[in-house]
């Protein structure tokens, strides 16, 4: 038999389970199962972790050359969660280990990986035709960005810049597509070139006093919050980071299909964000090609590097 690598593995949840309970002090005998979800190649895993009569998540961070993510982008995002529970803001944070740090590894067949335990957010998922809950998640993004103007971290986080956002997505895309759909590229091209144009002109003379750039979740969704007697809480910020707030209200939309719904139910979470943080001018009219962008970031993050396609796990060394 030839010798493989691994390209990507799916950790025993027993295996786990005994790794939780040596590194947290949880109560209880400790199980995992594994979150029923769609394999794909670009997701970390998330396992259900009950401990007595408690619940946790468990997310194992994948390895890849997508996100590019470094241990301190992990750190980053412990600090900022643990940050926001300090604020009140109700969102699902990171338990410590023994020891007190927030993160672990693991020596996976495909090389080093980390993980971290968080809090089990409350209740159940919201509905974007609830225009009450759309409201409530308006007000809840809008109180994380404002209270995130004074978050602080020693640790390093890649940017949601124009680099993550377009020059990756697109060299990803230009080697995954190739010649044979040079005429959809040049389409795709154009539409990202005019976004950007538009985004640069609106943020070229952005005041130094303004709240425009700052921590963002970069992948607010409804799948992505539960509620509990009306108060939502978030969780799954493993694509947060430095970015602009108007793309977060973008990305939410895109999530959401809030675009393609009447408009009374996007009315509904603008007016929830705007009750908290009214956005500029600029930032709205930048939702739009922020909009576009967030399509070719996606594009990018399901074109493969190597332009092969499918769900690839093992290949030759």
């Amino acid at each position: 038999m030839e010798q493989i690598r691994v390209a990507r593995s799916f950790i025993a949840a027993d295996s786990l389970a005994e790794i939780v309970a040596e590194n947290y002090n949880l109560d209880g005998p400790v199980s995992l199962k594994m979150f029923s979800k769609l394999l794909r190649t670009q997701d970390n895993d998330h396992y259900r972790v009950t401990a007595g009569n408690d619940s946790y998540v468990l997310r194992v961070y994948q390895n890849g050359d997508r996100l590019q993510r470094q241990e301190s982008d992990y750190l980053f995002e412990m600090d900022w969660l643990n940050f926001l529970q300090a604020q009140d803001i109700q969102v699902s944070y990171p338990l410590p280990r023994k020891g007190g740090s927030y993160l672990g590894t693991l020596d996976a067949p495909e090389g080093k990986r980390h993980y971290a335990l968080f809090t089990l957010a409350p209740g159940k998922g919201m509905s974007t035709t609830n225009q009450e809950q759309l409201y409530a998640v308006g007000q809840h993004m809008a109180k994380i960005h404002i209270v995130s103007n004074s978050f602080k971290s020693k640790h390093q986080r890649t940017p949601i810049d124009l680099d993550f956002l377009l020059d990756k997505p697109l060299a990803r895309i230009r080697n995954s597509w190739g010649p044979v759909r040079s005429e959809n590229l040049d389409i795709l091209l154009t539409s990202a070139e005019e976004a950007l144009v538009e985004i640069t002109g609106l943020f070229e003379d952005t005041p130094d006093d303004s709240d425009w750039w700052g921590v963002i979740g970069g992948d607010f969704h409804n799948l992505s919050v539960h509620f509990k007697e009306n108060q939502p809480t978030f969780f799954n910020f493993d694509l947060c980071g430095y970015g602009w707030r108007a793309y977060d209200v973008a990305a939410f939309l895109s999530n959401t299909g809030l675009l393609q719904a009447p408009e009374e139910y996007s009315e509904a979470f603008f007016a929830g964000y705007y009750a908290i943080r009214p956005l500029a001018p600029e930032e709205h009219a930048a939702v739009s090609p922020f909009l576009t962008l967030r399509r070719v970031w996606r594009m990018g993050l399901f074109a493969l590097s190597d332009g092969l396609a499918g769900y690839t796990f093992l290949a030759p060394a």
